[in-house]
């Protein structure tokens, strides 16, 4: 008998390709009676400068960057309809900050989408998911990226 999944860490990066393993994590979710915890990480925001003066403060941007990320967070959580889920925006690097929250939210499954990039493309920019699965012992599922499972 496999361990019950009580919570899955979904990272997205705010484009409708990583929104594919939704489906997916929506059926696991309900079958499993799991919790799913929506995270987008973005990259940290300086002051906003212009013509040499600060026209908004770090702190400022930081504020209105999270706040329009969790409005997307809350239409992406939408599709899990009957789903417990909790949102989570982070500022930091992907790989990192994925891998922190899967050890340390006591999360049971990742679950992402990859673009499945190979040869060249795969050596210059490397896959976030892949080096998720390498940063964490949590298991790690993978989905196409911009593309749903057959039900």
């Amino acid at each position: 008998m496999s361990p019950k999944i009580r919570k899955i860490l979904v990272p997205l990066d705010g484009f409708a390709g990583s929104e594919a393993v939704l489906a997916t994590v929506a059926e696991l979710a309900r079958a499993e009676g799991a919790r799913v915890r929506l995270l987008h990480v973005a990259q940290p925001v300086d002051a906003v400068v212009a013509n040499g003066r600060v026209v908004v403060y770090a702190d400022q941007e930081t504020e209105r960057v999270a706040r329009e990320t969790l409005a997307y967070l809350r239409r992406a959580a939408a599709s899990l309809s009957g789903v417990d889920v909790e949102l989570a925006v982070e500022f930091g690097d992907p790989v990192k900050v994925i891998a922190s929250e899967a050890e340390s939210a006591g999360v049971d499954l990742v679950a992402m989408a990859t673009h499945h990039r190979t040869g060249v493309k795969r050596l210059l920019r490397g896959s976030v998911a892949e080096k998720v699965e390498r940063a964490t012992a949590v298991p790690v599922l993978l989905v196409r990226y911009g593309q749903q499972l057959a039900a």
